[in-house]
């Protein structure tokens, strides 16, 4: 039975980077008289040796009450500075008998021995916060409360480094910062954000009342029916309550909703409901982009103003990485297309910072918002929708049945069909990820969409995107589908024709859709 001191014990658990007994389970000790904390203390004085630990350099901090008993805490310092993160807890039950054991602490025989190592600090606490200011790519305006500095060790590897711990408070979106700067170089050793994001509820349309209720005849000045909304769960919203959560913050929306309840169960008459719109879906939208292996596409708060502007229109901001939505016709964020659309402009500027430095990747901008908005919902569509986006947001001016911004399905070719707007030509590019979509499947398609636009750079032309896509396909699938994507793009006049084997797949032949693997 292994033995910690004189006391045998169940388990021992070592620590994977010191080898001491990290956490010890069912210890074998007497009952004793006393307080918990001198009955703890006289424990740790006969392990010390076990632990590879001064006794000095533990210094009490806690006792904390459970149903399980007593647990006394102490911790780790040397020369007068604490060693963050180097704790032992010693649990006790009714009887002061210790049963249990954690120890995170670190052996004296790694700490900085001289004088000199234990004492060198070069920056003061401003330099530091300007350093961790730095790494948090912040401002001081961002700090919503005052930022609390110490002087302390830090384990890196196995031994601890002079460092300074900061918690920093940062506001838009709310954040609580512990970071550790190195206090001789300056370096980033570490951080974390220790603000505890809940779930909260909503009310939306998902993605739009017009394709809820299957009903083209809903208009903008008619009361949409209970059925159209979903109630939906909104997760990781910071507890402050309001809408700020890791992929979207709505802080720059004037006069924004917050609840304390973490209920945002609004209707489109309320300026709030718009707010949860956005939430939501990009905060969906960005989960998918995760899924499928991008984990770090836009990874980040994106600031959303739902009511920016009074036209029919909304825009992403390359200059301020943000999105407003106009509330003209009916209100651009009520419909979770428009949303995605928008969304799809931050989410290329993210991965090609400045695309559409030319007349066709601007298209390929549009062309992809298009695609992203409708590749999102489409297999949850009535089928006569299914191609359709903005379906909600055309009723103001489409006369369609169904109504729509625009569709993916054009017959356009190129470049025949070119007419120099980025809208209208951005039809092409959205046509053919479609028919790429329906040969391959959704998943598939999708990464291959988001994967290419790593190969590609800001002013890239529809044969440079075209031929991108291919070679992602090269690179992700040995080249399993680049046939069938390069026929595609030879039809549509994007690309030169190539010799073609026969009995090979025909993508535009009819009922003739290659299933996604792992569905039917």
């Amino acid at each position: 039975m292994p033995k910690i001191g004189k006391h045998s014990a169940t388990k021992i658990v070592r620590h994977k980077i010191y080898g001491t007994p990290h956490t010890v389970y069912d210890i074998k000790t007497s009952p004793r008289k006393g307080t918990p904390r001198a009955v703890a203390y006289a424990f740790l004085k006969g392990i010390a040796k076990d632990i590879r630990s001064n006794l000095k350099d533990f210094r009490f901090d806690k006792v904390i009450r459970s149903p399980l008993g007593t647990h006394v805490l102490f911790q780790q310092h040397h020369r007068g500075r604490k060693i963050s993160g180097a704790w032992v807890k010693v649990d006790l039950d009714d009887s002061n008998r210790v049963y249990h054991f954690t120890n995170s602490s670190v052996p004296v025989d790694l700490l900085p021995r001289s004088e000199k190592a234990a004492a060198t600090v070069v920056l003061n606490k401003n330099d530091a916060l300007e350093k961790a200011l730095t790494a948090l790519r912040a401002d001081k305006r961002r700090l919503r409360g005052e930022v609390s500095a110490e002087l302390v060790y830090f384990p890196v590897g196995k031994v601890p480094k002079p460092a300074w711990k900061l918690l920093v408070p940062l506001s838009s979106p709310p954040h609580d910062w512990r970071i550790y700067i190195d206090a001789v170089n300056g370096a980033l050793l570490h951080k974390e954000d220790m603000l505890k994001m809940v779930s909260a509820k909503g009310l939306v349309f998902d993605p739009n009342p017009v394709v809820t209720l299957n009903d083209t005849k809903l208009r903008d000045s008619k009361t949409v029916p209970d059925a159209a909304y979903h109630q939906v769960e909104l997760r990781d919203v910071s507890s402050s309550g309001f809408l700020d959560g890791p992929f979207v913050s709505t802080a720059a929306t004037k006069n924004r909703a917050r609840s304390s309840s973490r209920k945002f169960l609004f209707r489109r008459t309320q300026p709030a409901f718009k707010e949860v719109m956005v939430y939501f879906h990009i905060d969906r939208t960005q989960r998918y982009i995760q899924s499928l292996g991008f984990d770090n596409v836009n990874r980040r708060p994106i600031r959303v103003n739902v009511a920016g502007l009074k036209d029919d229109n909304s825009f992403y901001s390359p200059v301020t990485k943000s999105l407003a939505f106009g509330t003209g016709g009916v209100d651009d964020a009520e419909d979770a297309e428009i949303i995605l659309h928008e969304y799809g402009h931050s989410v290329q500027d993210a991965q090609v910072p400045g695309f559409g430095a030319s007349d066709e990747a601007g298209a390929m901008g549009e062309g992809f918002g298009d695609y992203l908005a409708a590749s999102f919902f489409a297999d949850t569509k009535p089928s006569r929708m299914r191609l359709c986006v903005g379906e909600w947001d055309a009723t103001a001016y489409s006369r369609d049945d169904p109504p729509a911004l625009r569709r993916l399905d054009s017959t356009k070719r190129y470049p025949r069909d070119i007419v120099q707007e980025v809208h209208a030509d951005g039809e092409i590019w959205s046509a053919c990820l479609w028919q790429i979509r329906e040969a391959l499947g959704r998943s598939r398609t999708d990464t291959l969409v988001l994967a290419h636009h790593f190969l590609i750079h800001r002013a890239a032309s529809f044969e440079n995107a075209a031929e991108a896509l291919i070679a992602a396909d090269r690179q992700m699938n040995a080249g399993a589908n680049q046939a069938t994507i390069r026929e595609i793009f030879v039809r549509r006049g994007i690309l030169q024709p190539a010799k073609r084997k026969r009995g090979g797949y025909d993508p535009f032949a009819r009922n003739n859709r290659r299933p996604e693997a792992g569905h039917a």
